[in-house]
């Protein structure tokens, strides 16, 4: 049976509602960044993309000149 471990309960109302406050802002904060990073993920996608394209179109443009 695993046990669990009393965490002290924060009494004063006032310093609840200031952590938990800045609980959810970290929260968001991530949520943020954790959106601005996939973005930069998909533009590098589509530049991997786009050189990928280029490379094979010029592979076709040899193979239609030579």
């Amino acid at each position: 049976m695993m046990t669990q471990t009393k965490q002290p309960r924060i009494r004063d109302p006032q310093t609840y509602d200031r952590l938990l406050k800045n609980l959810r802002r970290t929260r968001l904060e991530m949520a943020e960044c954790n959106l601005r990073l996939a973005e930069v993920e998909a533009r590098f996608e589509i530049e991997l993309c786009q050189q990928r394209r280029q490379r094979v179109q010029k592979s076709l443009d040899r193979l239609e000149n030579s």
